[in-house]
């Protein structure tokens, strides 16, 4: 079972994860929009409070008459105040100017700059009122800074809220996402085990008891029901398979027997001879499926998993190749190991099942593989494999059926015509499976690759 790995990735596409962003992202997204519009009204009711009180600060000037009057009390007034909270300044008709600072008329309005002899400007800018008075202009400003210092007040609240809603949505958002994860990766595993045919495999009960109620706790345990019901359904089929098989195969030896003794006792060269010899010949294919299916059963059962010891796969497909060599010849072909493998090759197993799941390899390619088969047998290592390959230069399997030549007694339609009885494959599979080895079928180009791999020991 293929163990879960931590991934941004897969953390990252939880649905948890997102969740919480996304509610992270609504929570913000509405705070957003009120503090922007308390920002708004707090700003406008304090814009308006400066201007208010700029027109009043012009009434204590109102009163002068002349210029020498406004300008002593606007030198008064700028000596009191800093420039940096309020300027104010009188440009007299003749250009003089007082005041602590020193404005200039550009494009038709009043510009406030420093006047060396107080200190420096508000650094925000001021809100102004400009009023014509005895024969000049009053220039008063109000500093901005209060307006400054509320944004920056709303920053701050927009900052110190968000942040830790988007540390904490995060951190409970991965939180979550890898629990689930890990859940999820249960359940997968557990399909893929079904899936490739383990139907044993179950979601574990503490997955299903950590979150009692829940919907991936009533996937998991509605997935055991359909798993325990398919296991109980295949089992049964199986043992009906293997009990029909069981009890037709003594009476088929004995018809097969009977026959023999027949054909012995008609004349040589006879007709009916020759019909005995062939209902022979039929009844022995018939007992030799019987007695695939019962072994199929049986390697499917594990029961000669209490007999496995190492093996050296690279000695056993030697002998196989070369115990083949002469039917290969027979056909019009040859078979050849690839060449002889070095170091251990050793895998655990049965030696008997893994020289019968060869040969039925060999025999299907010498079978299928034309009038003059080419075979070639490989053993290497490969990572933490060994790999056991058989390659034909025939006719192959298309990759739409090579699924379904792995099934009891199918036969591609062009193979119908040669003998065999759809289990050759069928046997291999199962063999595969009980040394828990990698069985794939690939194209030669052309011709066909039966590739196992073995765990290596």
């Amino acid at each position: 079972m293929r163990r879960w790995r931590l991934n941004r990735a897969a953390i990252l596409a939880s649905t948890p994860l997102r969740q919480a962003l996304g509610l992270m992202a609504l929570v913000f997204a509405i705070l957003l929009v009120t503090l922007g519009f308390a920002y708004v009204a707090l700003r406008s009711s304090s814009e308006d409070s400066i201007r208010a009180d700029l027109k009043q600060q012009t009434a204590v000037f109102q009163v002068a008459a002349n210029p020498e009057t406004l300008s002593v009390i606007v030198s008064a007034e700028a000596r009191a105040a800093d420039p940096a909270e309020r300027a104010i300044a009188f440009v007299l008709a003749d250009g003089r100017q007082v005041g602590n600072v020193h404005v200039v008329r550009k494009s038709g309005q009043w510009v406030i700059g420093r006047n060396p002899d107080f200190p420096a400007l508000s650094q925000h800018g001021y809100f102004t009122l400009v009023m014509p008075l005895a024969g000049g202009f009053l220039v008063i400003g109000e500093s901005q800074a209060p307006i400054a210092e509320l944004t920056s007040t709303f920053l701050a609240i927009l900052i110190f809220s968000f942040v830790p809603s988007v540390l904490v949505s995060a951190a409970y958002g991965a939180w979550a996402g890898m629990r689930t994860r890990r859940r999820v990766s249960v359940i997968e595993d557990t399909l893929d085990a079904l899936t490739e045919g383990r139907l044993d495999a179950r979601v574990a009960r503490s997955a299903i008891r950590a979150a009692r109620g829940d919907d991936l706790a009533r996937i998991g345990a509605r997935l055991n029901v359909m798993a325990a019901t398919q296991e109980s359904t295949v089992e049964a089929l199986r043992q009906v398979s293997a009990d029909i098989a069981h009890d037709l195969k003594t009476p088929m030896q004995r018809i097969s027997v009977l026959l023999s003794q027949l054909q012995t006792e008609l004349p040589e060269g006879s007709e009916a001879r020759q019909l005995a010899a062939r209902a022979n010949a039929e009844a022995e294919g018939a007992v030799a499926v019987f007695h695939a299916l019962l072994q199929i059963a049986q390697i499917e059962g594990g029961s000669p998993k209490n007999r496995f010891t190492p093996v050296d796969l690279g000695a056993l497909a030697g002998d196989i190749t070369e115990l083949y060599a002469a039917s290969a010849e027979e056909a019009g072909g040859q078979i050849a190991l690839a060449k002889r493998p070095s170091g251990s090759m050793m895998v655990l197993g049965d030696r008997s099942l893994l020289g019968q799941m060869l040969s039925n390899l060999i025999e299907n390619a010498i079978r299928h593989a034309g009038d003059a088969p080419q075979i070639t047998v490989e053993v290497v290592a490969r990572d933490e494999l060994v790999e056991l390959r058989v390659r034909d230069r025939g006719p192959g399997i298309p990759e739409a059926e090579r699924g379904q030549v792995l099934q009891r007694l199918y036969r591609l339609e062009h193979s119908r015509t040669t003998p065999g009885n759809g289990l050759g494959l069928a046997l291999v599979d199962a063999v595969a499976g009980l040394h828990d080895a990698q069985l794939t079928l690939s194209d030669n180009a052309p011709g066909l690759v039966v590739t196992l791999g073995f765990p290596r020991v």
